[in-house]
């Protein structure tokens, strides 16, 4: 809890404390050809501290050195607990690109006249919109669906963090080019089930899915979350919610959390403050946790590849070397966070921005049933943050577009039968010209199981699941 940019959250004394709203400035980090590139002004705890903004002004630039000066009047009075401002913005001609969205607010608050640029986060220096207008839409294969699958809405929201409305993330999502959007809010924040329904009722647009993030119990009584997409009740969970710290205890075990819902272990290796150890009682899915439980799958990509996705995705291949098969999930745990990520540096001091925890970033892409995404296990599915890489009838193939590069390498890893925590890794050859599309035979030879990762000229990178050979046939 203690990792998120709050300025109204003092313990006992925050050198962050300010008593104004969070004013925020956001939009998608990248938009598809055809579509609007929304951009919002966020004001928060308006309710407590009530600005009145007059407008809002700055400039488009791109890397050929084009400049384009804006200046929107807005003249509006903001005084609710939650703002999401659309603002009338129309995105530049011709374009396709990175462009950067210098932006300041100008405002009053008591009578106050002030500006800030892009944010008002005390001593975290302001960081401009970065946002690319993409030539073609993120590769897919034909019928197939891409989401984010870890995200939080308003209803995520206490003394530390928040999310963006419902409303906010079916317009992002189509802008960046989900095709579905999973928000799993906090069993804490939700509280019960009155405001789970509530929950539901907002998310019930097009692209949305209603979820939630269950705090529960692993083997050794400690917090680590599960992700349930599209349940009809609330799953209770309010253990390292900091709302009652005489009592940090599980309140359900993973196997009760589960249930017979369809259940997805978040970032089996969170690296977390020691502080959140000790006063939440945090810890991490062990492989019994994965193994011994009902668990459809692992979210071991989550936002990015550090430490986290290195130690969650050698836990995946170690259960799938026991034959265990678990699907691998990519999500965000995105808090709002459509262009980038603000988040403590140091608690109660300082602050820090990063592209770690970005809506839409990390996506998980799946075959088009007919049905809900996630309303049944998948059959099959990569995770990418940009090139597709997917295995069907018998055959590995890879796509990715100018935006994202072109193929630096593709290899195979083979699960070999009797040998524990072995995986045979094979380098497809793509040749010294780096191209955008391939596509190879992949045998089984008669492998546990086969599984394939890409990376791009442009560092961008996708994984498929495994695939046995029932489903390489």
């Amino acid at each position: 809890m203690l990792h998120y940019a709050e300025t109204h959250f003092r313990f006992p004394v925050s050198r962050l404390y300010r008593r104004e709203p969070v004013i925020l400035i956001d939009a998608p980090f990248q938009v598809c050809p055809e579509e609007s590139c929304p951009i919002w002004l966020i004001a928060r705890k308006a309710n407590l501290f009530a600005i009145y903004v007059e407008e809002i002004y700055g400039q488009w630039k791109n890397a050929s050195g084009k400049s384009i000066p804006f200046k929107l009047p807005i003249e509006k009075q903001f005084d609710k607990k939650f703002h999401f401002e659309e603002l009338n913005f129309e995105k530049p001609e011709n374009s396709s690109g990175l462009w950067m969205l210098n932006i300041f607010v100008k405002y009053k608050i008591k009578g106050r006249e002030k500006i800030c640029e892009r944010w008002n986060y005390p001593f975290l220096p302001p960081e401009p919109l970065i946002i690319n207008f993409l030539k073609e839409a993120p590769p897919k294969p034909e019928g197939w669906l891409a989401g984010e699958t870890h995200c939080h809405s308003s209803y995520t929201s206490d003394s530390v963090e928040f999310g963006a409305a419902p409303a906010v993330l079916q317009k992002a999502a189509k802008a960046v080019g989900l095709n579905f959007v999973c928000i799993t809010d906090h069993s804490y924040d939700l509280m019960n089930e009155k405001k789970f329904q509530k929950m539901k009722a907002d998310a019930a647009l097009p692209l949305l899915i209603a979820g939630e993030e269950v705090s529960c119990g692993n083997s050794k009584n400690q917090n680590v979350h599960l992700l349930v997409f599209g349940n009809e009740n609330y799953i209770e969970g309010h253990g390292d919610g900091g709302r009652r710290w005489w009592n940090t205890k599980p309140d359900l075990s993973i196997r009760e959390a589960i249930g017979k819902h369809l259940a997805y272990a978040a970032h089996p290796k969170l690296q977390m403050l020691p502080v959140e150890k000790i006063l939440l009682r945090r810890g991490h899915w062990s492989y019994e946790d994965l193994t011994e439980n009902n668990i459809c799958g692992i979210e071991f990509w989550n936002g990015f590849r550090g430490r986290d996705f290195y130690e969650g995705r050698d836990l995946w291949i170690k259960s799938l070397l026991a034959g265990h098969k678990l699907l691998p999930l990519g999500g965000n745990d995105s808090h709002g966070d459509l262009n980038d990520y603000t988040a403590v540096k140091q608690p109660l001091w300082s602050l820090k921005c990063n592209s770690e925890h970005v809506f839409g970033q990390v996506r998980t892409v799946i075959p088009n049933n007919g049905k809900i995404p996630f309303s049944e296990i998948p059959k099959n599915l990569y995770i990418t943050d940009g090139p597709a890489l997917w295995f069907e009838n018998g055959k590995l193939y890879a796509k990715s577009t100018e935006d994202f590069g072109k193929f630096l390498s593709i290899t195979i890893f083979r699960g070999c039968e009797g040998k524990p925590n072995f995986e045979k890794k094979e380098e497809m050859k793509i040749g010294d010209f780096y191209e955008f599309e391939f596509d190879f035979e992949i045998p089984l030879n008669n492998s546990l199981y086969v599984r394939a990762e890409c990376e791009t000229t442009c560092g961008k990178f996708a994984m498929t699941m495994a695939i046995y050979s029932s489903l390489a046939a």
